[in-house]
């Protein structure tokens, strides 16, 4: 039976040409973060959060489980659909029944073919993808906090795609057909820069000079008014060259053709350490051959950092072009590798596109980076057997490919972390001892500094010292270690989220009320015998959520050992939740 999921507009399930009545807003608001992280299991606490924002109610738990089932019953095939995790919940899709998966397919083609300087396929492509669209991003829930922050990026994808569209459609010479799209996008968007450039551009290409310039001064109003910011300096060149009647006007002010992709995000800056890793990694990349690397490590050790920091010094040996791909985001990898690679007609077929993008990599010297990876299945046939085509992966956990360089990265040194800190805030510089405390504090992992810098160098009352004292109690360290959406806590729930096995996830609670921990007892405390508790806990290793202290004894990383403290005391609380304090599971799955 076909099924759609649409989240592009009012949250919607058609099955059989019809709407699927979902219920009450708790039920809408539940599938909705479920569609937004769909084949990940979504922790608890995030869908208690999504749900009733900071005051759950004693029931949140047996009430999250009601609205479940009730799902369950409505959705076609939904009991197979929505699956009990031990960490939460998790809704399983078919390929092309999500009509956020198919935006992105269409987007992402289209953006290649921008990118290439062919307008009319860009054109075809991103306006398939915006007819999709039905209106903002789940817009009956706009008004929920807790999907505020899933929705955001969503949404900005949506109004870039269409901008996207403008700059395509300006390529063919359609501008006397834009203006009047144009004017409702800027009216309903007013602080957005780059539509006001389309429009100066459809409106002088149209013979009116008097409204190209005044399009200029209208938007340094409004963003002087609301910001106190000014236009930037690309818009003010556009408006001289308006003022000038520049020639160069008459022609597209699309992008320019380029055959070979560029996809790198800028490295992060300031970047300390990992010299031997970046000379091991670079030595690798340096053969002419197919090779396949994994970064892994426990989260925030800095994998994706130490990935782009290595892609970007590599560039030059791979002139072909450098792929990137944000796994924890993307779906159809294959695909939409083979559609930045310029392919247009991709197969819909899985299998039929690996073969297509193993021909297509066969014979060039392309670096493809993967972040974020879970599963190693779907990467294993994405590599030709030759050729000077390489792959660097991200991981938290080592994964299981053939003929792979594994590179295991821990937390920064004392002496890194310290150049990290003072270089992301040099004010730490002046109270030396008080920034090695916060580098001790952090220990030395790099997402927890980058954090330290931010509310030292944002937080003008944040002084070294003072921040060093308020991370110092072990208990309000993770609450401190916050900013800006960042988060250490969020970023350790979601690798403990990764836990499917109940006795593994036990064992990791258990591990946050030892320094070291052995199996015997493990076993003892969680009632099962040595082999099982030691095959749990080599669970966690492998998922880089605990590390071996000698041959016998298991140890939690400084920062996770914090936060699965917090697992236990909030378990054998007996106070009503409050702000920030979410009911957890006590035992098993979630039904």
């Amino acid at each position: 039976m076909s099924v759609e999921f649409r989240v592009l507009g009012r949250i919607e399930v058609r099955a059989r040409g019809a709407n699927v009545a979902l219920g009450s807003l708790k039920q809408r608001l539940l599938l909705a973060t479920l569609l937004l992280n769909p084949g990940r299991p979504v922790p608890i606490r995030r869908l208690v959060r999504a749900l009733w924002a900071d005051e759950p109610p004693m029931s949140a738990v047996a009430n999250l489980r009601t609205y479940a089932n009730r799902l369950r019953q409505v959705l076609p095939d939904g009991a197979r659909r929505i699956a009990g995790r031990q960490s939460g919940y998790e809704l399983t899709l078919r390929p092309g029944e999500l009509d956020l998966h198919l935006f992105t397919e269409r987007a992402d083609a289209g953006r290649a073919a921008l990118n290439r300087g062919d307008h009319a396929a860009a054109a075809r492509y991103l306006g398939e993808a915006l007819s999709t669209c039905r209106g903002a991003v789940l817009e009956d829930l706009a008004g929920s906090d807790a999907l505020a922050a899933s929705i955001a990026p969503v949404e900005e994808l949506r109004l870039t795609v269409t901008e996207d569209h403008f700059d395509a459609r300006l390529g063919l010479g359609e501008h006397r057909e834009l203006i009047t799209p144009l004017r409702e996008f800027v009216a309903e968007h007013p602080l957005r820069e780059r539509p006001r450039a389309h429009l100066v551009t459809a409106l002088y290409r149209s013979g009116d000079l008097a409204g190209a310039l005044a399009v200029y001064p209208d938007y340094r109003k409004v963003i002087t008014d609301r910001l106190g910011l000014e236009p930037s300096p690309e818009l003010a060149k556009l408006h001289q060259a308006v003022l000038d009647r520049d020639p160069g006007l008459t022609a597209s002010r699309a992008r320019t053709s380029s055959a070979v992709p560029r996809e790198l995000p800028a490295p992060c800056r300031p970047f300390a350490g990992r010299g031997p890793e970046i000379a091991r990694l670079q030595a690798l990349f340096a053969q002419d051959s197919p090779t396949t690397a994994v970064i892994h490590g426990p989260c925030g050790v800095g994998k994706s950092a130490l990935a782009l920091e290595v892609a970007h010094r590599v560039a030059p040996v791979f002139p072909d072009g450098q792929l990137y791909v944000d796994l924890r985001q993307a779906t159809r990898v294959p695909h939409r590798l083979l559609r930045h690679l310029g392919v247009s007609d991709v197969p819909h077929a899985t299998d039929e596109a690996t073969a297509l993008l193993r021909s297509r990599l066969a014979d060039r010297a392309v670096l493809v980076v993967l972040d974020g990876a879970t599963d190693p299945a779907p990467l294993r046939d994405l590599v030709p057997a030759t050729g000077p085509c390489a792959v660097l992966i991200t991981s938290r956990a080592p994964l299981l490919l053939d003929g792979a360089e594994h590179l295991p990265l821990g937390p920064l040194s004392s002496v890194d972390g310290l150049e990290l800190l003072t270089g992301l805030a040099p004010v730490a510089a002046a109270d030396p001892a008080a920034a090695a405390q916060i580098v001790g504090f952090c220990h030395g992992v790099p997402l927890a500094l980058r954090i330290a810098g931010a509310l030292l160098t944002h937080r003008p009352a944040c002084s070294p010292a003072r921040l060093a004292r308020r991370l110092a109690p072990e208990r309000r360290r993770l609450a401190e270690l916050s900013f800006g959406g960042d988060s250490v806590r969020a970023a350790c729930a979601t690798a403990f989220g990764a836990v499917d096995d109940p006795l593994a996830a036990a064992a990791f609670r258990l591990l946050g009320q030892y320094e070291v921990c052995d199996a015997a007892t493990a076993a003892d405390a969680l009632r099962t015998d040595v082999l099982e508790a030691e095959a749990a806990l080599d669970q966690l290793v492998d998922l880089g959520l605990a590390e071996w202290a000698d041959d016998d004894t298991y140890r939690l990383p400084g920062l996770l050992r914090l936060f699965a403290a917090e697992l236990v005391t909030s378990q054998n609380t007996t106070r009503p939740p409050m702000a920030g304090r979410w009911p957890v599971l006590r035992n098993g799955t979630a039904p």
